[in-house]
């Protein structure tokens, strides 16, 4: 792990963030050589990290394979044919 004064730090921010983002190594802020902070990464606990598709259906499969839901989804030419019915054609 990377130590950098704080002074320093403040001067290059916006740069360190980026390299702190691109390579993943964190670096500690130092005030009289006393750690005032760590700036990591990102990583899997980030609230604003968006979940993949993958990751859902992951989190979601206990509730996908439950035994007692049965879900029968009916063929696509008996949706649009009841559609039909609801909605009549004005000839």
């Amino acid at each position: 792990m990377k130590t950098l004064q704080i002074s320093k730090f403040k001067a290059h921010c916006l740069g360190l963030l980026k390299e702190v983002h691109d390579t993943g190594e964190s670096i500690a802020i130092t005030l009289r050589g006393e750690t005032l902070a760590i700036v990591t990464p990102p990583g899997v606990d980030d609230p604003q990290r968006k979940e993949t598709v993958s990751e859902t259906l992951q989190r979601l499969r206990p509730l996908l394979q439950a035994e007692d839901v049965d879900l029968e989804i009916p063929p696509r030419h008996s949706i649009r044919s009841s559609s039909r019915e609801i909605f009549p054609d004005d000839d």
